[in-house]
């Protein structure tokens, strides 16, 4: 930890805003291991949002664990809802920026997410407070995203979302493409790009991997158009790799999936590719633990988290340029390549030709080099030297941050 991060850290009291703490993925997993980073390396930190169905099984363990507090506003996901959720995460943020003031210490407010009501609410209360704020958008503001629901962002963005970001403190990127889409969206902006951490599921015995016996290629996320599942279909066909199989793992429209086997059918793989339902968190590491090679065909990404946890796994990525990946290749550990059929059949066909031999020793350069630059002990010290000093104006602010928080002609 850097010298002004170990001087102040007592002096602060850090806030995690998650979106949604329901899901059994994504911004609750993020949310709940860099809070438990965070509380390793002493920053007293808590977890605060809305909640329809439950805790996401992640979150819970923190409670159980009894290392970081959760505090979940439970009411259901409709606009009722969410205004209720909105109205009592507003109370508990005066409430903790009046118990950190209390105790001669600052509040942050990390928000993660930017488009439901209960985060803009609580960003609201932050700033009136006069607590510090970091936003990290976890990809929601990314061309391809804003397209989802226009109409509604738009009106949200003017109504809240871009006020909310021009005064936040420091601003989160995950990637240069996110990084430099921010910029674009904000003229003038300077988004501070640190990456997320990797946390590795536990790993089951390995299996049979002897050169010979039937190999297993996958992709688990969720099945959407977006991920370019059909491109990736159409390139294994091309590729034809002799004793592989492939397996789609994830939740997805009933229609859009049905329309992915069809696609399969069609191309004569029913008897390669297999789809599975949704992946539980708890089981992720004995799906990783089966897979001789992932790959990942996405059209855009924020960070592929996915990505990280099947190199973190031992097994060697097929990741497109769409994501935040370039190291697979530097790194000798997977391929990094367009998402366009004919750059995926290359990819796929050069994989699957190497020998099981190969791709183990391709499997542990990726763990090794995500052991090394992706462990949660140091991104959670650099959220707090590179996004949280400067929102709590501490630490070494860039130029181009601090004379550039407002961006009046900024728009979706």
């Amino acid at each position: 930890m850097s010298r002004t991060v170990s001087d102040r850290v007592d002096r602060w009291q850090v806030i995690l805003l998650a979106s949604t703490l329901d899901d059994d993925g994504g911004i609750p997993v993020c949310v709940a291991q860099l809070a438990a980073g965070l509380q390793r390396i002493g920053v007293d930190v808590e977890v605060v949002g809305q909640s329809g169905d439950g805790l996401a099984p992640v979150l819970r363990s923190l409670t159980t664990a009894g290392r970081v507090p959760v505090t979940a506003v439970h009411h259901p996901w409709h606009p009722a809802g969410q205004t209720l959720a909105a109205l009592a995460l507003r109370r508990l943020i005066v409430r903790r920026a009046a118990a950190a003031a209390a105790t001669g210490r600052r509040l942050l407010v990390h928000a993660h997410g930017v488009w439901v009501a209960p985060v803009i609410a609580a960003l609201d209360a932050a700033l009136a407070v006069g607590a510090a704020v970091t936003i990290s958008p976890h990809g929601m503001l990314r061309v391809d995203a804003l397209r989802k629901s226009r109409w509604r962002k738009t009106a949200v963005w003017a109504i809240a979302v871009r006020r909310l970001i021009a005064r936040a403190g420091s601003l989160h990127a995950t990637s240069a493409a996110e990084a430099a889409e921010l910029t674009a969206l904000f003229p003038g902006c300077h988004a501070t790009l640190v990456p997320l951490g990797i946390e590795p599921s536990p790993l089951p015995a390995a299996r049979d991997r002897r050169q010979g016996h039937e190999r297993l290629a996958g992709y688990l996320g969720r099945l959407l158009p977006i991920k370019n599942l059909d491109v990736l279909l159409d390139a294994w066909a091309a590729a034809a790799p002799h004793r592989w199989r492939f397996v789609l793992a994830g939740p997805g429209d009933a229609a859009y999936v049905a329309s992915l086997r069809r696609r399969a059918h069609d191309l004569g793989l029913g008897a390669t590719v297999e789809f599975l339902p949704a992946v539980p968190r708890s089981a992720i590491g004995d799906f990783l633990g089966r897979l001789d090679l992932f790959v990942l065909p996405s059209r855009s990404e924020a960070f592929a988290l996915v990505v990280g946890e099947a190199l973190a796994a031992g097994v060697p990525v097929i990741a497109s340029t769409a994501a935040p990946w370039e190291g697979v290749r530097s790194s000798g550990c997977g391929w990094w390549v367009a998402p366009d059929v004919s750059a995926l059949t290359a990819a796929l066909r050069a994989a699957t030709g190497r020998t099981t031999a190969e791709l183990a020793e391709m499997g542990r350069r990726g763990a090794d080099w995500i052991r090394r630059e992706y462990d949660w002990d140091l991104v959670a010290r650099r959220h707090l030297a590179e996004l949280y000093e400067p929102a709590l104006g501490i630490g070494p602010i860039d130029p181009v941050t601090s004379s550039s928080r407002h961006f009046p002609h900024a728009a979706p």
